[in-house]
C-alpha cells in the first residue's frame, strides 16, 4: 500500500470542505506557516501550518469550513466588510483602526460559526470542537476579550451537556447575549450589532481571536485594491471613508473616494447603426419589379426562353443592423476650478459634484480610446499634459488649490493645439478675475477645440463674466449641483458618439 503524501491527505480534507458548501471557486491551499497567532493567509492563499495539520483531519475540516464561510457568508465582500468597519468604528470611543479591524474580525468569527453550528448536528460537532481546543490549548494566551467571547458562545449556543466553553463571569457575555438574541442570519442587523460588540469589548485587552486581516473574497482573490467601494464611499466623507478602509488594510485616497463614487454614474455610448443588405431565398421576378433585380443567369439556367412571371427570378432581400466602424475619437481635456469658492472635498461641494463629472467624463473618454490631459487651477496651476495614464490625470483632478480664481489661458491654449479638435470640458463657478487677461487665449483654444463651458452657481455669477463667455461654444449655467453630472456625463457621451470625431450637438 502506498502512503500518501501530507499534501495529498490536506487536499483531500479540502475537497471535503468543498463540497461540505456546494464547491465554491476558491484557490487551493498550501502548506506552510502563516505566523503564530495570524490569520493563515498569505499571497493570496490559504496557509496551513504543520501544527494544524498533526489536530488531525476532523479539526483541519473545521478550519477549512470556517475560512469557507467567511468567504461565502461573512463578511464575504469587500464593501459589506467595509460597512463593518465603519460600524466597528462607530462604536469605538478611541477610533482607533486596528482595534476596530480586531471588532470586525470576532463579531464575523460569531456570526460565521453560529451559522454553521445551526446548520447541522455534523457542523456542530467541528464548530465546538475547534472553539474547545482554543479553550483547553490556548488557555495561558487567553486575554478578558477572548474569554469573554468564549463564555458568551458556550451560553449562546447553549452547550452544557459536558462540552461546554468555560464561562468568565464577565459582565460582557451578558451584554453579547442580548445584541445577538435576533440571531444572525438577517444582513440588515450586522452593522449596528457590529458597533454595539466593539462597544462591549473596547475596554478588555486584545488576545488570540481578531488577529489577522479580514477575510473577504477581494482579498484572497487579490483584487481588493481595485474593487470598487461605490456604496460606501457615497455615504461617506472623504476622512471617514479613508478610516474604513484603513481598517481593511487598503489605501482610501481621495482618488479612490471619487473613483470608487463614480462607478455607480452609467455612461451608456449611443452608437450609429449601419445596415446591411444580403440575398437570401429566390422568388419569381414580375414586370412590376425593377430590372436590375433580375437574376438572368439563373432564370437561363432553368429556361431557354425568359418569360416573364413564368422563368424568370430575383433573390430576395434581407437588412441587418451592423455597428459603425471604429473612427478616430476626439481627445479629452478637462479643466476644473480648484479655487476657493469651489468649497473643497466634502460630500455635497461644488468641488465635490464638479471633481465626480470630471473623473466620470475621464474614465469614458479613456475607455473609447482618447488620450487625457488635465489642468486645474487657482492662482497656481497644477497640469498633467496627454497621457493614456488615467492615474496620472485624477492626480490632477483631486488637487485643490483654494485660492483666487486665476483661469490660465495660456496653459488650455498650448494643450488645445497639440490636439486639434479635442473636446474641452471647463468647469468653473466663473468668478473668474483674470478672465480679460487671458481671453485671447481662451477665445484661440476654444476654436482649437470644441469648448464646453459648465458655470456653476448662476445666482452669483458676474454678468460681465456671463456675456464674454457665450461666445466661446457650449455653455451650461447650473443651478442644482446635481445637475452637473448628469450634465458633464451627458456632454461626453454626445462627444463620443460611434466613436468619431464629430460636431457636437449640444445646446446652449
Amino acid at each position: 500500500m502506498v502512503e500518501r503524501s501530507i499534501e495529498e491527505e490536506v487536499l483531500e480534507v479540502w475537497e471535503r470542505s468543498l463540497s461540505n458548501w456546494h464547491r465554491p471557486s476558491l484557490p487551493r491551499p498550501e502548506i506552510g506557516e502563516a505566523g503564530e497567532g495570524s490569520f493563515p493567509f498569505e499571497n493570496y492563499r490559504i496557509v496551513v501550518g504543520r501544527g494544524t495539520i498533526d489536530q488531525g483531519p476532523l479539526y483541519l475540516e473545521n478550519l477549512f469550513d470556517h475560512l469557507i464561510v467567511h468567504y461565502l457568508f461573512c463578511p464575504r465582500s469587500l464593501e459589506i466588510a467595509g460597512q463593518l468597519s465603519l460600524a466597528a468604528l462607530r462604536g469605538l470611543s478611541r477610533r482607533n483602526e486596528s482595534l476596530a479591524r480586531v471588532m470586525v474580525n470576532v463579531f464575523s468569527e460569531i456570526v460565521v460559526d453560529t451559522f454553521r453550528l445551526e446548520r447541522s448536528d455534523e457542523d456542530e460537532e467541528k464548530v465546538v470542537l475547534g472553539w474547545r481546543r482554543l479553550a483547553e490549548e490556548e488557555k495561558e494566551d487567553l486575554t478578558p476579550l477572548d474569554r469573554a467571547v468564549l463564555g458568551f458562545l458556550g451560553r449562546y449556543w447553549d452547550l452544557d451537556l459536558g462540552i461546554g466553553l468555560p464561562s468568565s463571569d464577565l459582565p460582557q457575555e451578558e451584554e453579547l447575549l442580548q445584541v445577538f438574541s435576533w440571531g444572525v442570519r438577517d444582513r440588515s442587523r450586522w452593522f449596528r450589532q457590529c458597533q454595539q460588540t466593539a462597544r462591549i469589548l473596547e475596554g478588555l485587552e486584545p488576545g488570540l481571536l481578531g488577529q489577522g486581516e479580514v477575510r473577504t473574497l477581494e482579498m484572497l482573490k487579490g483584487n481588493a485594491h481595485a474593487a470598487p467601494l461605490s456604496g460606501l464611499a457615497s455615504d461617506l466623507e472623504p476622512e471617514e471613508y479613508r478610516r474604513a478602509l484603513e481598517v481593511l488594510g487598503l489605501q482610501g485616497d481621495l482618488k479612490r473616494w471619487y473613483r470608487d463614487q463614480s462607478y455607480k454614474i452609467e455612461i451608456r455610448p449611443s452608437s450609429r447603426v449601419k445596415e446591411s443588405w444580403y440575398p437570401t431565398g429566390l422568388v419569381k421576378w414580375r414586370f412590376s419589379d425593377p430590372p436590375s433585380d433580375l437574376d438572368v443567369p439563373y432564370s437561363l439556367s432553368l429556361s431557354p426562353r425568359l418569360i416573364p412571371g413564368i422563368t424568370t427570378y430575383k433573390r430576395e432581400q434581407e437588412s441587418c443592423e451592423m455597428m459603425a466602424g471604429a473612427g478616430r475619437v476626439p481627445d479629452l481635456l478637462v479643466v476644473l476650478d480648484s479655487s476657493r469658492s469651489m468649497d473643497g472635498h466634502r460630500a455635497g461641494t461644488k468641488t465635490h459634484s464638479a471633481t465626480l463629472a470630471a473623473f466620470k467624463a475621464s474614465q469614458f473618454a479613456y475607455s473609447q480610446g482618447a488620450e487625457l490631459a488635465a489642468v486645474s487651477f487657482s492662482d497656481q496651476v497644477v497640469v498633467q499634459g496627454w497621457t493614456r495614464d488615467p492615474g496620472a490625470v485624477e492626480d490632477v483632478l483631486v488637487q485643490y488649490l483654494g485660492s483666487r480664481t486665476h483661469i490660465p489661458g495660456e496653459i488650455v491654449l498650448e494643450l488645445a493645439e497639440a490636439r486639434k479638435g479635442c473636446l474641452i470640458l471647463c468647469i468653473t463657478d466663473t468668478h473668474i478675475q483674470n478672465l480679460y487677461n487671458q481671453w485671447d487665449s481662451i477665445q484661440k483654444a476654444a476654436k482649437a477645440g470644441r469648448f464646453v463651458l459648465f458655470c456653476i452657481d448662476e445666482t452669483n455669477k458676474n454678468k460681465q463674466v456671463e456675456d464674454a463667455l457665450k461666445s466661446l461654444g457650449t455653455v451650461y449655467y447650473i443651478n442644482r449641483l446635481d445637475d452637473l453630472i448628469s450634465l458633464v456625463v451627458d456632454a461626453t457621451k454626445s462627444a463620443y458618439r460611434d466613436g468619431r470625431q464629430q460636431d457636437l450637438d449640444f445646446r446652449s
